[in-house]
């Protein structure tokens, strides 16, 4: 049968995939039942395609296929339509290579929607979570054929995207665009790289409203009472500077500057251990609060509309939702309260993405009169036991939602199922365990670093005990790397470290005992000096078959 040309070529590329794009599984499978039984169709070749007649419903198929048309009342693509094409397909002339499957489009029409037209169709809430999802390797599962098909559990929606892309599917029926087929050509573009991520983040909302007036006079006030506080000096301050600070954190507060309330926060922790004579104070770590707390005040008056908000802050980060995760306790570890908050941090590597996790149970404690003794345990999730008595046990995550920064939400819409409790050796991947100093310093120790990146499984040929600094009260084991490169363990003593400090000096002298001992230690990468130092937060003596 002799067709026109374009619609010859569309026939030939329209394989079964594309075909349940147009419409759906169960209606291909219906055309091709009805095709199975009915008498052999009538065909009449026209100007803009071929008129098929099956039985008293006629069916003009032109192309693209999607623009073909049937006399039966649906609107949508109906089995009548799908059997004339099978037909058709059937007849066409064979080709050099029958059995050869046809060539994979190049998607053209997809590539060139811009993408800044679909963020425009998404909203800035749904594209920071789409962009999270992709950075974060949490997005869709995207397979490609003579359609792509983009499957986003977590909505639930399932998108197949064809060309043209008018005649895109997706499970919500709509017969337009949808934001679920926008969704789905976006992370398929920003998985080509037709997309560039970082030109599409979204714009701080308007919702932050700073009033920059207001934030500037703040900032000036804050220089103002922290160079008064450098100029009078340490040993003259009164006592009252604690209630100054304060104050200061609470016009921050209601001036929507969260990080220079922090900052300040964490200046007044370090005058409270000052007056309260804590062992664990430092005349450098005070110096350093006063001059990040000025300088950013300093840097927040300067700021101009557009970089202000980023300047100012989140009082709190939203949550993106992620879907499932597969993941593994591997560690926690308690914090209080300078900078006014005091809690634990859980650390769980997940199994599929293979990156970090975390989850942070916290409370502010500068409206405390008297510290707790104890805080209430955390149990998110629905768990059955507190979290940190599924120390390095496997939990699957549904509907989870994290940070930008990975710390996960706490939300009643998130379940977890606990599970067996198994070695970390058997867990987290044997290339990601460092035995080379080099990479950590390289990969690990960048300046203003996020403390997610910086977090490392180490494994020291041999480990060197230090003598306690009763001076400094502190702990500190030397690890060494086959090479020789050192890398210092320290923990400063202070009521929430006394049990990793008892650990470690258990673990010391078990090691002058047996200096054989290859431990594994999980902690946080720093620099200090010229020294390249580890904040432990777990170590293992035992890591999976290997041991």
């Amino acid at each position: 049968m002799q067709l026109p040309k374009a619609l010859s070529a569309a026939l030939a590329a329209a394989d079964e995939n594309y075909l349940i794009g147009l419409c759906n599984k169960g209606t291909v499978n219906r055309a091709k039942k009805d095709l199975a039984v009915s008498a052999s169709p009538e065909t009449m070749p026209g100007q803009d395609g071929v008129t098929v007649r099956l039985g008293d419903i006629s069916c003009l198929i032109t192309a693209p296929l999607g623009e073909s048309r049937c006399s039966c009342p649906s609107s949508a693509i109906c089995r009548h339509r799908i059997a004339a094409i099978l037909w058709l397909k059937g007849r066409l002339d064979a080709g050099p290579d029958p059995a050869a499957p046809p060539p994979r489009p190049e998607f053209q029409e997809l590539r060139a929607y811009p993408p800044e037209k679909l963020a425009k169709q998404l909203g800035s809430k749904r594209l920071s979570a789409a962009l999270f999802r992709h950075q974060s390797g949490s997005g869709p599962q995207i397979t490609e054929a003579s359609v792509v098909t983009v499957d986003m559990p977590w909505l639930p929606a399932c998108v197949r995207l064809l060309e043209p892309l008018e005649h895109s599917t997706c499970t919500c029926h709509s017969k337009v665009f949808c934001p679920h087929k926008a969704e789905a050509l976006l992370y398929w573009q920003l998985k080509e790289g037709v997309a560039d991520p970082s030109l599409l983040q979204p714009a701080q909302p308007a919702g932050a409203a700073l009033d920059l007036e207001a934030a500037r006079g703040v900032c000036r006030a804050v220089q103002e009472a922290l160079a008064a506080q450098l100029a009078t000096g340490l040993s003259r301050m009164p006592p009252g500077v604690c209630e100054t600070v304060e104050r200061m954190a609470a016009l921050c507060h209601t001036a929507k500057l969260p990080e220079l309330e922090r900052a300040l926060r964490a200046l007044h922790g370090e005058y409270a251990a000052y007056f309260g004579r804590s062992a664990t104070y430092r005349d450098a770590e005070l110096l350093q609060r006063l001059s990040t707390a000025f300088r950013l005040a300093g840097a927040l008056e300067a700021a101009d509309g557009e970089t202000a908000p980023s300047l100012a802050g989140n009082f709190r980060d939203d949550y993106l939702p992620l879907g499932d995760l597969k993941l593994y306790l591997l560690g926690m570890r308690e914090f209080s309260g300078r900078s006014g908050y005091a809690g634990a941090i859980y650390y769980f590597w997940e199994r599929d993405a293979r990156q970090f996790y975390t989850f942070t149970h916290v409370r502010p404690t500068f409206y405390e009169k008297e510290p707790r003794r104890r805080s209430s345990p955390a149990v998110p999730w629905g768990l059955p036991c507190p979290l940190h008595q599924a120390w390095n046990h496997a939990l699957d995550l549904t509907n989870a939602k994290a940070t930008r920064t990975g710390n996960l939400s706490a939300s009643e819409q998130c379940q977890a199922i606990l599970l067996d409790r198994c070695d970390p050796g058997c867990v987290y991947p044997k290339e990601r365990v460092c035995a080379d100093f080099a990479l950590l310093l390289e990969r690990h120790s960048a300046p203003h670093t996020p403390e997610r990146d910086r977090l490392a499984v180490v494994r020291p040929q041999r480990c060197e005990p230090q003598p306690y600094d009763a001076i400094q009260q502190r702990f500190a084991l030397r690890l060494l790397d086959g090479a020789g490169r050192d890398l210092w363990l320290e923990v400063r003593y202070k009521k929430e470290e006394s049990k990793v400090v008892d650990v470690l000096e258990e673990f010391a002298d078990s090691l002058k005992k047996d200096p054989r001992l290859s431990p594994v230690f999980f902690g946080i990468v720093y620099r200090e000096g010229d020294r390249l130092k580890l904040y432990p937060i777990e170590f293992f003596t035992k890591w999976g078959e290997d041991t």
